[in-house]
């Protein structure tokens, strides 16, 4: 994985935020995180370039690449689109810290989902889990619970315990959803969330449109990041979960 391909300079501004969104369990950090963008009118700003890649995007006439950096006031999203293997994900969390630096980031906000074995579509809940304890404050002032116990495995483990051992302020949002499949009712909950964190009006009404459509769409990237998950050397007979 090589470094960040910024597209243009960015001078750092003080009380900067990044989002990070990348296929795991639901798709929830992709879906969530590609509305979030298109909803807040964020502008594409640069890359992270991995080597090789299978995938590649044409926007508006522009060759881009499937993990893009977006921006808009002091805002900044990481989003891909492939997922994240294991061998991958030392060289793109150093990239992540890498960008962090340069940019004068202060918090970092990673977005997933979490399997429960009877998700409640009426009751859904988005736990929230700090590596800072002055970060719990985002947790009270806006009603998350604490994911207090239960196990986080595959690739984002090994990302998230990079970017915690980096020292930089760090906010982990989990989503109950399906493990096995894309889940846009769960990954709405994410969006309302994280709308409620940056103070920002964000309409769902286009995403409620889109709920079937996007199941079926993304089936195919589902099918390659579960494959991704289990990689590991010894995979567990149930999806990790909250523990009850």
């Amino acid at each position: 994985m090589e470094k960040i391909k910024i597209s243009k300079s960015q001078k750092p501004k003080s009380g900067s935020l990044l989002l990070i969104g990348i296929p795991g369990p639901g798709l929830i950090g992709t879906l969530s995180l590609t509305y979030i963008i298109h909803s807040l009118k964020m502008d594409y700003f640069g890359e992270i370039q991995n080597s090789p890649s299978s995938v590649i995007f044409v926007d508006n006439g522009q060759i881009i690449g499937p993990i893009r950096i977006y921006k808009k006031e002091n805002i900044f999203a990481i989003l891909s689109d492939i997922p994240i293997d294991y061998e991958l994900s030392l060289g793109f969390t150093e990239s992540i810290l890498d960008f962090v630096k340069k940019n004068g980031i202060e918090t970092i906000v990673f977005l997933s989902g979490i399997h429960v074995s009877e998700k409640k579509p009426e009751n859904l809940k988005t736990y929230g889990l700090v590596t800072n304890e002055n970060m719990d404050r985002v947790l009270y002032e806006n009603d998350i619970p604490k994911f207090l116990s239960g196990v986080i495995s595959g690739p984002e483990s090994s990302i998230i315990t990079y970017l915690k051992n980096a020292d930089i302020p760090m906010l982990i949002l989990l989503t109950e959803c399906n493990f096995f499949f894309p889940d846009p009712e769960s990954a709405m909950h994410m969006i309302q969330t994280l709308s409620k964190i940056l103070k920002a009006d964000i309409d769902l009404t286009d995403f409620k449109k889109q709920i079937d459509f996007l199941r079926l769409h993304n089936r195919q990237l589902m099918e390659e990041t579960l494959s991704v998950i289990q990689q590991e050397r010894e995979q567990p007979s149930i999806p990790p979960q909250i523990y009850k």
